[in-house]
């Protein structure tokens, strides 16, 4: 009888370990107006998940959208999971800017007081929504700085309930935190580098993956294909940071 209750166990234990084997993919600086168009890198990821039949998550910077290019949006709009797609788009701020004023550095939601980045959080959402009809719930700020002004302006904007690479006392929404890195330096993929890193820390549980595929080149594209065949063959599932969150939720 004590066998037969330590193999459930262990049979449970192994099954909540294999459900923890999430991988998000979190993808940096969409943009899509006149102005400021679409790289042509995000097309070729979300074309990649689709004959992958998995999703992914890229990042909007709202300010594109005032002058929204029609293409851009048409593809946004065909590619969200909300209407069938492979993609859920998250606010990844207002103008994505970082600045120097009186010999201290400035990002766009580090410095600022709570209500200047409350306003970018409001308006990106409210741009991002009276563009494309769909509403954001999930937020990673430019450069992944961010400081308690961005916590107390989170509330603002109370769709968002999850937040990616978050400053460590942010306790309201759902954290979701770096692990391993794809990318030795911003655009540029190496298979080589993560191999080596996930060999060595052996993660068992979700892991947050930034990558900037706008920037990236056919060497960096296809060093991501093969670290996401490298996680699929060891039995990570890819989920959206809203549908991982539903999914833990459950649990």
């Amino acid at each position: 009888m004590r066998l037969l209750a330590l193999l459930c166990l262990l049979a449970v234990a192994a099954l909540s370990a294999a459900d923890d084997k999430v991988v998000i993919w979190k993808l940096d600086d969409v943009k899509a107006g006149e102005k400021k168009r679409l790289a042509d890198g995000f097309k070729r990821v979300a074309e990649w998940a689709k004959a992958e039949k998995t999703v992914v998550t890229m990042g909007i910077i709202c300010d594109s959208l005032t002058q929204p290019n029609a293409e851009d949006v048409a593809w946004i709009k065909a590619n969200a999971v909300e209407n069938g797609g492979v993609i859920e788009f998250w606010n990844h701020g207002w103008d994505h800017r970082s600045w120097t004023e009186a010999g201290k550095q400035l990002w766009e939601f580090r410095g600022p007081d709570a209500a200047t980045q409350a306003k970018h959080l409001k308006n990106a959402c409210d741009t991002f929504k009276q563009v494309t009809g769909l509403t954001f719930h999930a937020f990673g700020a430019g450069f992944n700085q961010a400081d308690d002004a961005t916590i107390a302006a989170m509330d603002s904007v109370p769709e968002m309930t999850i937040w990616m690479y978050p400053p460590k006392n942010e306790t309201k929404r759902k954290v979701l935190g770096r692990t391993l890195n794809i990318e030795v330096a911003t655009g540029k993929v190496s298979y080589a580098k993560f191999a080596q890193d996930y060999a060595a820390k052996k993660p068992a549980s979700m892991m947050l993956l930034q990558g900037h595929c706008g920037m990236w080149n056919d060497d960096s594209f296809n060093d991501f294909v093969k670290i996401a065949a490298l996680l699929k063959q060891d039995g990570w599932t890819t989920l959206t940071a809203s549908q991982y969150v539903e999914k833990a939720g459950k649990k």
